[in-house]
């Protein structure tokens, strides 16, 4: 408690002595909020682990009073004109203010209704574990996966057979998508239709052609709403943000005329 109360007698005397060297009147009048410095060292303490001594925290209100100063001596000459990313930074700001302003929860019926409408958005996927023996397209490699798979159907070991592949032999609950990415289009259709606990194939990919001994495999499903309602709220929320801000933005464009500037002529929007 002691030290709390040197904590806002200090913050207090800085405070008097700022509103003294600045008085009312003066344009360069410097207000220091105590919600400001309360986030200060709230952020020292998270960052070292421990509260401030006095002469550390008279350090945090200079670093602010000298941050402050630059700062409006850098607007005076006009240092944040022309500049993308404090235009980037402070476009981001204004659209995060509006997207909090309008931020709601969403009703029940809202929830529903979206939910219906966009179910392919929470379709978890098929997916597929399994081995494959790989056979480059560069060298024969239909009339080899065919005579290797049926040496294995014949008892052989299927580790004879084969060449390396880059991405590895054995693959875990891959879904379609992983897989077109990974093999191309192709496979992904094809491996679809193989049999599970037995070698099967050969079938194509952009890199040859793959015995498949497939492990398992599950259904695409759709879940139920109660199972995704948070993601659904978020989505939701996601969208009216996006849409508040599109929203805002065309009715101040009313307000503005625009128009680009070449050497030729001018171009207005």
């Amino acid at each position: 408690m002691k030290q709390k109360l040197l904590i806002f007698f200090s913050i207090g005397l800085f405070i008097f002595v700022i509103d003294i060297v600045f008085n009312e009147d003066s344009p360069n009048k410097i207000t220091i909020y105590e919600s400001e410095l309360d986030s200060l060292i709230n952020t020292w303490i998270t960052q070292v682990g421990r509260e401030p001594t006095n002469e550390e925290i008279d350090g945090i209100i200079k670093q602010l009073i000298d941050e402050e100063i630059l700062y409006r001596e850098a607007l005076k000459l006009g240092l944040d004109k022309n500049d993308i990313i404090i235009k980037r930074r402070l476009a981001q700001k204004i659209s995060f203010l509006r997207q909090e302003s309008i931020l709601k929860n969403p009703s029940e019926e809202e929830i529903k209704e979206y939910y219906s409408n966009h179910t392919d958005d929470y379709l978890v996927e098929s997916t597929y574990t399994f081995s494959h023996i790989y056979f480059s397209k560069d060298n024969q490699a239909q009339s080899r996966s065919i005579k290797a798979l049926k040496s294995i159907q014949q008892g052989e070991e299927p580790s004879l057979f084969g060449e390396p592949f880059l991405l590895g032999k054995n693959f875990s609950i891959k879904t379609s998508k992983e897989l077109k990415r990974s093999f191309g289009d192709q496979f992904s259709d094809s491996i679809k239709d193989l049999d599970i606990k037995k070698w099967d194939g050969p079938i194509s990919s952009e890199y040859g052609e793959h015995l498949i001994f497939l492990n398992s495999y599950t259904d695409s499903f759709l879940p139920e709403l109660s199972q995704v309602r948070s993601i659904v709220v978020s989505d939701i929320l996601a969208r009216d943000q996006s849409q508040s801000t599109a929203k805002y933005l065309e009715k101040l464009r009313e307000d503005y005329e625009i128009e680009i500037l070449s050497d030729l002529n001018a171009q207005s929007y």
